[in-house]
């Protein structure tokens, strides 16, 4: 979850994800990040939360994979019906 003034290109930092404006309500370690280029993947990996890939940002599946990518996937919506393979459990 990036604020409205997202950084430049390809820098995203860390703490953009460990202390998001509004708060998260849970550690990062606890979340998942999805990024769509290696520079969300790498700061996922920096901050010690699980990055998930979505090649809709032009990277591929081996440079995603590369950058630590648990999982990759087309685009958001291929991601919604997977959720439970990230750890998301449905409503019960």
């Amino acid at each position: 979850m990036l604020p409205g003034e997202a950084p430049r290109r390809n820098q995203v930092h860390e703490q953009w994800l460990v202390k998001p404006p509004g708060g998260l309500g849970v550690p990062i370690t606890s979340a998942f990040v999805v990024g769509d280029t290696v520079c969300y993947l790498l700061a996922a990996q920096r901050a010690r939360a699980l990055g998930v890939g979505l090649l809709s940002g032009g990277s591929g599946r081996e440079e995603l994979e590369r950058a630590g990518a648990y999982r990759v996937y087309q685009d958001p919506a291929d991601l919604l019906p997977h959720f439970d393979e990230v750890g998301v459990r449905g409503a019960e």
